[in-house]
């Protein structure tokens, strides 16, 4: 069982960034805000961790699923955000923050960093049924963190966009941790060196999405499959999840070491910026 206290409510929500709905035994998650206001704003972070808490410690509660609004998780947001934070740390100001309310802070990069890690984390020890539906692209850490996730389903039109690649950076989100452990090295490695994104039809093939579905009525279905699996009785879920989150063993250590690599590229890209002066 969960440590932690016993939390027989857990209340609905809804703020800039996300929307918490519960629906008897199964909670949603969507995504709709701006992710990286959530990622670098301490006061919604330590609100949204709370709430994946009370979710993972309900006695009501045996799933949850999460959804991203389109656009939300993809690559222009992604570039955008790490171009114009690596420039912050240079003294430069952003060109384009989508109407973001955070500062032009120096250290937003490590902010969300630290917050996606811990979510990738959370979700690696979650002791409840854990699906994610994805919409639209997906930029590398977004897909890496929802590998996480025991069941994964995408919008026919969904594609997995490698940013990485045209950042110069690590994929980060621990993408390099699951991957092999999904699909072996080779493809791993086919898969994060090709400069063309992946179809849901093909992250299908290759076993990274459970199935991809029409975009009409794609939530609805979702959520009936998460109903379906959420019939099980909650000690049986959290056993068999036990025995799952065992192959989690030593993510701490990978996404240590992503972190590590990332800021190398970092300052390799600060330095890259400064020589344009």
């Amino acid at each position: 069982m969960p440590r932690g206290p016993v939390m027989d409510y857990v209340p609905d929500i809804q703020n800039s960034c996300y929307s918490l709905n519960i629906q008897e035994s199964l909670a949603v998650i969507d995504f709709f805000g701006d992710i990286y206001e959530l990622g670098t704003s301490m006061g919604l972070k330590d609100d949204f961790f709370s709430h994946l808490q009370a979710i993972n410690h309900s006695p009501k509660i045996r799933a949850l699923l999460l959804f991203n609004v389109p656009g939300v998780l993809g690559d222009e947001k992604y570039c955008t955000f790490m171009s114009n934070a690596i420039e912050a740390r240079t003294g430069r100001k952003r060109r384009n923050n989508h109407g973001a309310k955070y500062s032009d802070s120096s250290v937003q990069i490590e902010r969300q960093n630290i917050t996606l890690n811990q979510f990738v984390r959370t979700m690696s020890k979650f002791s409840k049924l854990l699906l994610i539906g994805f919409e639209g692209d997906i930029a590398p850490p977004f897909f890496g963190a929802g590998l996480a996730a025991d069941y994964r389903f995408g919008t026919d039109e969904m594609t997995f966009q490698p940013s990485h690649i045209k950042l110069e950076m690590p994929p980060g989100g621990g993408l390099g941790f699951f991957l092999p452990k999904l699909i072996g090295h080779k493809k791993t490695r086919d898969f994060l060196f090709s400069e063309e994104p992946t179809s849901a039809f093909d992250l299908h093939q290759l076993g990274l999405l459970d199935g991809h579905l029409p975009s009409e009525g794609f939530r609805d279905e979702c959520i009936k499959i998460a109903d379906g699996l959420a019939r099980l009785t909650l000690p049986a879920i959290m056993e068999i999840k036990a025995i799952l989150n065992l192959n989690s063993r030593n993510l701490k250590e990978f996404l240590d070491n992503e972190d590590r690599a990332t800021e190398l590229a970092i300052v390799r890209k600060q330095n890259q910026l400064k020589t344009t002066r």
